[in-house]
């Protein structure tokens, strides 16, 4: 093999040292500004920030769009994207969050399969039978 100068004062020209241009660069910032928007904290009335919910998603590629942009970016800044995905997945899980609306009986599966009250009477112009039957109650004098 062919070295130019002396190897412990000069890096010899069959080094495999990666050779990282100004575009991989900017690629791995690109990463390196979702890994920041994505540790960003809760904010003091506990809402999450839109970046930080942008960033993570991006991450863990949750939809089709963000496996796309995620591969993309990868590829330009040679990270391989099999270890970004298994990092984010692990530091970042997706939360499972159900209303109480969603569970097993509950209002949203009472309107799915029909009307929640069922078949009840009610006078013509009322929208609940409770409406109107408080217009029919008598005042107190």
């Amino acid at each position: 093999m062919l070295y130019t100068g002396n190897q412990q004062t000069q890096p010899s020209i069959w080094s495999h040292e990666p050779i990282i241009t100004p575009e991989r660069k900017l690629w791995r910032a690109v990463l390196e500004q979702a890994y920041v928007d994505a540790e960003l904290t809760m904010s003091s009335d506990a809402w999450e920030p839109m970046e930080r919910t942008l960033a993570r998603r991006f991450l863990r590629a949750d939809g089709v769009s963000e496996a796309e942009d995620l591969k993309r970016v990868c590829e330009f800044s040679e990270v391989p994207m099999d270890r970004v995905l298994l990092w984010a997945r692990q530091r970042y899980p997706v939360e499972q969050k159900f209303d109480k609306h969603m569970e097993c009986g509950g209002l949203a599966a009472a309107f799915a399969t029909g009307p929640l009250l069922g078949s009840t009477k009610r006078e013509q112009g009322s929208r609940t039978p409770q409406i109107a039957a408080w217009w029919k109650a008598p005042v107190p004098a």
